[in-house]
C-alpha cells in the first residue's frame, strides 16, 4: 500500500505485547501472551523497518509510556529498535532484564489477608545506560513546554462503609479465595482452567462488590448509603452549588456501564438525581449514547455550553480526547478507590 510510516496515538493502548520469560512465578510483568492488536501492531511496524533494514518506521506518541511494570520499557525496545537490541545480544525481556532490572523478594498480604512471599522487578539498574538507550528515540515535553493551561486538582478519597450485604459478601468472598468453593459464590464448581484463575475471579467479584451489590445479583436491592447514593448526593450538592455556573460534572466507572435498556450504575445514579434530587433528565447523558462522531462532538459542545449538566463514561471512551471541561467543577470516579476531583 506504500505506507512507510506508522504514527501511534495514545501508544500505551499496544503495551500488552508478547514476550518470552523463565521468571513465571514473578509477579507484576503482566501477561507474557499479550493481545492480538499489540501483536498485529508490531508485524506492521516489522513489516516497514524490513524494508528499510533500519530501527525507523514508527513513532508513539502518548501521556503514560510507562505505567504499570518494568516489562513496559522492554516492549518500548522491541517495537522500536529491535537492530539494536540485536546489536547488544539482546534476544528476549529476560537477556535484557539480566542487564538492567533488579529483583526483590518481600512479604506482602494477599486479597485474604495472609502474608505470602513474592517476588518482583523493582528497581532499574545501570541507570545512565539505560536512560542514554532511551533517549536516543525518546522527546518528551512537560505541561509547562507547551504552556498547557490546567486547573488545580483536589482529590478527596471518600471512604464509605460497606453496607450488610457487602459485609456478608465479603466473609464468603474470603472464603472462597481460601477454598476454592465457587457454591459460595452462587455459581456452579470451578472448571480446571477457572481453578487456575481462582483469584482473578476473586478480584472481579470483588470490584463488582464495591461497586454495588445488583452486579453481583440483581435480586440485590438498592440501599440508602451504597456507592451509587453517596455519588448521587455529591453530584447534586456540586449540581447546586455551582448552578449560576452552570457547573458541570463528569462521572467515570469502567464496570456498569450504560447499555441501552439494561440496569446499570449510570442508570441508577441517574435515576436517583432525577427522582431524589431533583435534577432534569435532559442535563445528565451517557458517551456511550453516542453513536457517531457528531452527536458525540454535539454532547461535548453542549456539556462546554452548560445545557449538559453531567456526563457519564469510560475511561476509553471519556476519558481520552474529550474537551468538554469548559465548566467542570468536579470529577467523579466510581471504580474503587472513588475519588472525587474538585476544580478550583
Amino acid at each position: 500500500m506504500g505506507i512507510d510510516h506508522i504514527f501511534v496515538d495514545e501508544s500505551h493502548q499496544f503495551k500488552n505485547l508478547t514476550f518470552n520469560t523463565r521468571h513465571d512465578r514473578v509477579a507484576g510483568l503482566g501477561n507474557s501472551e499479550g493481545s492480538q492488536k499489540a501483536l498485529n501492531l508490531l508485524f506492521a511496524i516489522r513489516t516497514i523497518q524490513e524494508r528499510t533494514g533500519k530501527d525507523l518506521g514508527a513513532t508513539f506518541l502518548s501521556g503514560t509510556t510507562i505505567s504499570n511494570s518494568l516489562t513496559e520499557l522492554y516492549l518500548l525496545f522491541k517495537y522500536l529498535r529491535p537492530k539494536e537490541l540485536e546489536r547488544q545480544d539482546i534476544r528476549c525481556f529476560d537477556a535484557w532484564a539480566a542487564i538492567f532490572a533488579k529483583k526483590t523478594t518481600d512479604f506482602e498480604f494477599n486479597v485474604t489477608n495472609n502474608i505470602v512471599q513474592k517476588e518482583r522487578f523493582r528497581y532499574f539498574i545501570k541507570v545512565p545506560e539505560l536512560a542514554a538507550f532511551y533517549n536516543e528515540i525518546t522527546d518528551y515535553r512537560t505541561a509547562e513546554d507547551v504552556g498547557v493551561d490546567r486547573p488545580h486538582k483536589n482529590e478527596i478519597l471518600h471512604n464509605i462503609p460497606p453496607t450488610p450485604d457487602q459485609e456478608h459478601f465479603i466473609k464468603r468472598l474470603m472464603e472462597f479465595a481460601k477454598t476454592g468453593d465457587a457454591t459460595l459464590l452462587g455459581r456452579g464448581k470451578l472448571s480446571e482452567t477457572e481453578e487456575k484463575a481462582k483469584m482473578l475471579i476473586a478480584t472481579d467479584y470483588a470490584r463488582k462488590m464495591a461497586l454495588d451489590m445488583r452486579m453481583i445479583d440483581p435480586a440485590y436491592e438498592d440501599h440508602p448509603d451504597n456507592k451509587a447514593s453517596h455519588c448521587a448526593r455529591m453530584i447534586a450538592e456540586y449540581y447546586r452549588r455551582y448552578d449560576a455556573q452552570k457547573g458541570t460534572q463528569f462521572v467515570f466507572s469502567d464496570l456498569g456501564t450504560y447499555q441501552s435498556g439494561q440496569w446499570s450504575v449510570y442508570t441508577e445514579i441517574k435515576r436517583k438525581l432525577v427522582e431524589d434530587h431533583g435534577i432534569p433528565a435532559h442535563e445528565i447523558r451517557f458517551i456511550q449514547e453516542c453513536k457517531s462522531e457528531k452527536s458525540r462532538k454535539a454532547v461535548i459542545e453542549a456539556m462546554n455550553e452548560g445545557y449538559v449538566r453531567v456526563l457519564f463514561g469510560s475511561t476509553s471512551m471519556l476519558g481520552t480526547g474529550v474537551n468538554a471541561q469548559r465548566r467542570a467543577v468536579a470529577i467523579h470516579h466510581l471504580d474503587t478507590p472513588w475519588v472525587r476531583h474538585e476544580v478550583a
